[in-house]
């Protein structure tokens, strides 16, 4: 870990925040800080489209082009100079395998709207099927305006199932295949796509392909906002250089919000003392593969968590995991408060996965089973080979 990291462990958006969530900020330029600084600038003037400025960001993702991807520094000089000391925001920084286009990073962020007041009133917004989300900018890739009053719903990454696909190579197919699973889990919880403000695309080579082809997502997603399926909201896309499941090609995730909150939080329901509904696809489930939070819950941001200095590279995966069990200690939650874990390995990397079950999934320490996503990255800042990320919950009066 970094002494003094020039952004926040944690950044926590209050029960009932409205958010505003943006997708795919790419940054292109000679030079790591030059792209940098263009997608920051990019940022810039989409929360200005918002009524928002950068004192509003709670957390930033960024994925930086193979080129790039030992280039921290200057991915830290662009960073510190868009945001003072005064107001750091959550973040995370891997190295992908490849990013869309002439990009040498690209970002995702979520940003928070003022607390306390009424309801923000975006001139210009654009109503969706859902009273909760509406969005704001681009047709192509919009800021969604979320409205977490009903609470949130997180899901897993998703694979394609192999035996719907055809045609094995078509990247298309693979995505195609990866929506209709998350489909199905977004009705398995009351929700459709139109519920649905946030889609993380994340593909990987193809054998015999030198060029990713990301191109095969443009056609899922003008399916997607087809009238009959409805997503409206914004998304991100780059390149990982594989998954635990071989064969398959890409991964994706989302975030919906409830149009209402979901009966299971309500006076009488299996959740309505709780803050995390969880669900797993089977009960021998490692992992959940969706978690419904509730209504009253604060959202905490939890930074990319990498080992302190001097880490044994075999001492790697329980390291980052005793460091993030401290880190919700002192925010006041715990391990079993994550709804959602996402873990960056470097090809290599094998104590993660063992330590895992030191912490979660264990019938005497915590039998908590979060949503997760893990897999290959490029690389990691100062040369880890795995980092992890979460949203967590804690109870609105902490």
């Amino acid at each position: 870990m970094v002494e003094n990291p020039p952004y926040a462990t944690a950044v926590i958006a209050p029960a009932g925040s409205t958010l505003a969530v943006i997708g795919g900020i790419e940054g292109a330029g000679a030079d790591t800080a030059t792209a940098a600084r263009a997608a920051l600038d990019a940022l810039a003037q989409r929360l200005a489209e918002v009524g928002l400025d950068k004192q509003s960001v709670l957390r930033v993702r960024a994925a930086l082009a193979p080129a790039d991807a030992e280039d921290f520094a200057g991915w830290n000089a662009a960073w510190m100079e868009f945001f003072d000391a005064g107001h750091r925001p959550a973040r995370v920084t891997v190295g992908a395998s490849a990013v869309p286009g002439t990009a040498r990073i690209v970002l995702d962020v979520v940003a928070g709207f003022p607390v306390g007041a009424d309801a923000p009133v975006v001139e210009g917004a654009r109503p969706t099927a859902n009273a909760n989300i509406a969005v704001a900018g681009p047709e192509s890739n919009p800021t969604a305006i979320v409205n977490t009053g009903s609470g949130l719903y997180l899901s897993a990454g998703v694979l394609p199932a192999r035996d719907a696909l055809a045609d094995p190579e078509s990247m298309e197919q693979h995505i195609a295949g990866a929506i209709e699973t998350l489909g199905t889990g977004l009705t398995n919880h009351d929700l459709q796509w139109s519920d649905t403000f946030f889609v993380r695309v994340l593909t990987t080579p193809q054998p015999e392909r030198p060029v990713v082809d990301f191109a095969g997502w443009d056609p899922v997603l003008a399916s997607l906002r087809e009238e009959s399926k409805g997503f409206p909201g914004a998304w991100t896309m780059w390149a990982s250089p594989g998954f635990s499941a071989g064969g398959r090609y890409v991964e994706i995730e989302v975030w919906a919000a409830p149009s209402r909150p979901h009966d299971a939080f309500r006076e009488g329901g299996e959740a309505a003392d709780a803050l995390l509904r969880m669900t797993a696809n089977a009960p021998t489930a490692m992992i959940s593969s969706g978690a419904l939070v509730a209504p009253d819950a604060d959202l905490i941001f939890l930074s990319g968590v990498i080992a302190p200095e001097g880490t044994a590279v075999e001492e790697e995966g329980p390291a980052v995991l005793a460091v993030m069990k401290e880190r919700l200690a002192s925010v006041g939650a715990s391990m079993a408060d994550v709804a959602e874990l996402r873990v960056y390995r470097v090809e290599g990397e094998s104590t993660f996965n063992a330590a895992y079950g030191d912490y979660f999934n264990n019938a005497e320490v915590n039998p908590h089973r979060p949503v997760r996503t893990n897999y290959l990255v490029h690389s990691l800042p100062q040369g880890r080979l795995v980092e992890i990320e979460a949203i967590v919950v804690r109870r609105s009066d902490s």
